[in-house]
């Protein structure tokens, strides 16, 4: 077991701490609804407020555990400190730091963690918010940013707490000495500091909570007639920014920003700075939906901005949500919360958009949740499966392979749609271990269609781009292959084309290792991303998807069936094979068979099967290979 080190600013850390005041206090509901959130959200068993004292981590606040400390030396929040990121460790049995950790290996039995660090008003690591779980798990970038968020709320109620004693102490000995305009002075910077963002100098998000909650009860009954709107927005990109630019280039598009939106503020309205890049507004009196979106649209463009950066342009949009009262609820809390519900469906949807709360918004992601939850077990419960779809030669008629297809049968839903279902497994990080299962599934049906005398082909399956870029992809293909004994030529992995363009120079070379393991590599649904020429030479691969949306009506569309031939072209200019997908009548057929495309994939020739019917269907299809396409 690896005890966490020492921070060399110890001494002031734990100074940092004691001036909380925290350490040994009762319970309270303003952190326990926090982490009661956080396990709700996260659908985690246990979440903790830690706070990491000389030689234990006390808990202020704890939702499904039941000590209230912890040997600092076998704590995960210790090491948590250390870090100036989230510390997220998916299974602690397989981590050297934690295998042999009595909280793994004893009654606890511990084994997934995920914290984010909690600062003192002076920027010392006091401890964290984690949630923790006994099986392995794996946390999707949109549940950190929810577990981030949820840790900012733990920090602002500390730091306020600190301000607040501050602020007292401060009021006190002005009474003794009235006369004293230094300390009168400090006082009202700890006021300020108390409501105010520092960098924007804009009311925080409790100043705000408080002001909505006055303004409604001022208008009383007349708040019906005189709607008033909150809206949260969030600053598409700024994450990437503040990597190009660095946190004071960051800091300096904020304010920026918060000088663009107050430019537009009518008396009355409120802007508040809620979190690192988001802001809220509280616009009193806007009429209809109709002019709260006009109005909205204004503040919109006001943010909208290109930051140069060495990296090249960046356009900052924003993603707007709101929430109307009375309509979408009547105090201030909630009101915020289903703003920030639309403003998260609005990025959802690809960012610089505006959406508005409904019931109909909560039970989607309500929804979601659920979804996802299920999907974590939906693996170890049989649940998912494969389908297979035949893709054809169109010279020979011939079946040039086999694409996999995931499927989701849930016991009360019945088939739930990959459409649904897959963008669920991507942003919760599932995707990985479902896509291995997914792979080692269809290189053990290749194995044994082979056994049964069925006609050997390639199989297709596609990788998302989590599994090719976060995990070590190369050696997980390379071990299943190995395991079943595939010859080389029998597998094809489909990525899409977006997936190189963060990092198109180790992109490239994965795919080269996977080509050197007898690897055939496609891109997926091309045309929809950023297709270029340039783009196809740099990358090692072998076949060209062209998308379905492109496909659907060529024969009817002349722009279509322009772009379909020039795909083609282009893509036999570089000795690519093309592969169409979602072919569904004879029409499309034709015309593909006219623009020379080499495969196609679709309803025309099969559905996707079961694994029975495919292999009947093989083994029908062989027989004919040999006769021209009807």
């Amino acid at each position: 077991m690896q005890a966490p080190d020492i921070p060399l600013d110890e001494a002031r850390r734990l100074a940092a701490l004691y001036a909380t005041r925290l350490l040994g206090t009762s319970p309270e509901d303003a952190f326990d609804r926090i982490t009661r959130m956080a396990a709700r959200l996260l659908k985690m068993p246990i979440s903790l407020v830690s706070l990491v004292d000389k030689d234990v981590q006390w808990f202020k606040s704890r939702c499904g555990y039941t000590p209230t400390e912890s040997p600092r030396a076998v704590s995960f929040c210790g090491h948590a400190i250390l870090e100036h990121e989230p510390l997220v460790i998916p299974d602690a049995l397989l981590d050297p730091r934690f295998a042999d950790n009595p909280l793994v290996t004893g009654e606890q039995h511990l084994r997934f963690y995920a914290g984010v660090q909690l600062f003192s008003i002076d920027r010392m690591a006091i401890g964290t918010l984690c949630v923790l779980d006994r099986v392995p798990r794996t946390l999707g970038q949109d549940e950190l940013d929810i577990l981030r968020d949820l840790a900012r709320m733990v920090e602002s109620l500390i730091q306020h707490r600190q301000l607040a004693s501050a602020a007292r102490s401060l009021y006190a000995h002005m009474e003794l000495d009235p006369s004293n305009a230094e300390l009168s002075s400090a006082a009202g910077q700890v006021e300020f500091l108390l409501n105010h963002d520092v960098l924007t100098g804009l009311a925080n998000r409790q100043s705000l909570v408080r002001a909505v909650e006055k303004h409604l009860a001022a208008m009383g009954d007349n708040r019906v007639q005189a709607k008033t709107l909150v809206a949260s927005i969030n600053v598409d990109k700024f994450k990437r920014l503040n990597e190009l630019l660095g946190h004071h280039g960051g800091d300096k598009a904020l304010v920026t920003i918060t000088r663009s939106l107050q430019a537009l503020l009518r008396p009355g309205d409120m802007l508040a700075r809620a979190g690192n890049d988001e802001f809220v507004l509280l616009l009193p009196g806007l009429g209809d939906d109709s002019a709260a979106r006009d109005r909205l649209r204004q503040l919109m463009q006001a943010v909208h901005h290109e930051y140069m950066t060495p990296g090249g342009p960046i356009p900052l949009t924003c993603s707007i949500g709101y929430a109307i009262c009375p309509d979408d609820g009547e105090d201030g809390d909630l009101l915020l919360n289903n703003a920030a519900m639309a403003m998260r469906r609005a990025k959802a949807l690809g960012g610089g958009q505006i959406q508005r709360f409904s019931e109909e918004l909560k039970r989607a992601v309500n929804r979601k949740l659920t979804l996802e939850s299920q999907l974590r077990r939906a693996l170890e419960q049989d649940e998912l499966f494969l389908v297979y779809q035949p893709k054809i030669d169109l010279r020979s008629g011939a079946v040039a392979g086999i694409e996999v297809l995931l499927r989701w049968h849930h016991p009360e839903h019945g088939t739930v749609s990959p459409v649904e279902f897959i963008p669920i497994a991507e942003e919760s990080g599932l995707i990985v271990s479902i896509g291995e299962w997914v792979l080692k599934s269809a290189i053990a049906q290749s194995r044994a269609w082979h056994a049964e005398g069925v006609p050997d082909v390639t199989f297709a399956v596609n990788l998302s781009a989590r599994q090719f870029l976060a995990t070590d992809i190369v050696a997980t293909v390379d071990a299943a292959m190995r395991d079943a004994r595939l010859p080389p030529g029998m597998l094809e992995l489909e990525l899409t084309e977006s997936i190189s363009i963060d990092d198109p120079a180790r992109s490239a070379a994965l795919m080269t290792r996977l080509r050197e393991l007898g690897v055939t590599l496609s891109i997926d649904d091309f045309g929809t991303g950023y297709s270029s020429l340039s783009y196809l030479k740099r990358l090692p691969v072998d076949k060209l998807k062209i998308d379905r949306s492109f496909v659907l009506d060529m024969h009817q569309s002349a722009e279509s069936l322009a772009m379909v031939r020039a795909i083609i072209a282009m893509a036999h200019s570089l000795r690519l094979e093309v592969i169409a997908e979602g072919v569904e009548n004879i029409a499309q057929l034709d015309a593909l068979r006219a623009a020379e495309c080499d495969h196609i994939q679709g309803y025309v020739f099969s559905k996707p099967l079961p694994a029975a019917e495919c292999a009947a269907y093989l083994r029908h299809h062989a027989a004919r290979a040999a006769q021209p396409v009807v």
